[in-house]
């Protein structure tokens, strides 16, 4: 069900829950998810434009990969993170630290990267850190493994005077590294619709 931010404050305030005390929390930790009624935006995929136009996916716990359905909950861009959803968010993309240029990329129940800059309509950045030089730039792969769908494993690229991986290693063991490619990650527009979600 979608429906304008001013019609869910219309619909709370004339049921009298505007200005009433406040809801119990609607998260807690991954391992203890509340089940509260959580107001979720509905927002853009984040779309790879040299990967066939995938969309950025995944589950916490797992690596970042763009699939054709990507996440469209809205993003949550605070203190220089990106997560899913923006409301409720429960899962933060994260930079696994390595000595490649290409970073893996996981989903985690934690924001432990701070480095991202991020906004809607715009190219999704890594901002410079000790280890690496600021990147737009992600590296895009074919999984090694039978897939039913079409499916890329998504790195960051943090270094373009690198050439493109020729031999697997530790960060790239479950992929086809002849399928490699450089991309860029957008995220679209906000159309700032919500959805209510259980």
């Amino acid at each position: 069900m979608k429906a304008s931010l001013s019609y869910v404050s219309l619909l709370l305030a004339l049921s009298g829950l505007m200005g009433a005390a406040p809801a119990p929390p609607t998260t807690t930790t991954a391992a203890g998810a509340d089940q509260t009624l959580c107001i979720k935006p509905s927002g853009p995929p984040i779309v790879a434009s040299n990967a066939s136009n995938l969309q950025l996916t995944g589950s916490a716990g797992g690596q970042a990969i763009l699939q054709p359905n990507g996440l469209t909950l809205g993003w949550n861009f605070s203190n220089g993170g990106l997560g899913a959803p923006q409301i409720c968010t429960n899962q933060w993309l994260n930079i696994v630290p390595g000595a490649h240029p290409w970073k893996k990329l996981v989903w985690g129940s934690s924001q432990d990267t701070t480095t991202w800059k991020a906004g809607y309509d715009s190219n999704l950045a890594a901002k410079k850190t000790l280890t690496y030089n600021g990147t737009s730039t992600f590296l895009a792969c074919n999984p090694n493994y039978e897939t039913f769908a079409a499916e890329m494993i998504v790195f960051l690229w943090t270094d373009d005077s690198v050439v493109l991986p020729l031999a697997a290693d530790d960060t790239l063991s479950n992929v086809d590294i002849t399928s490699c490619k450089k991309t860029k990650l957008h995220i679209g527009s906000n159309d700032d619709s919500i959805i209510l979600w259980p």
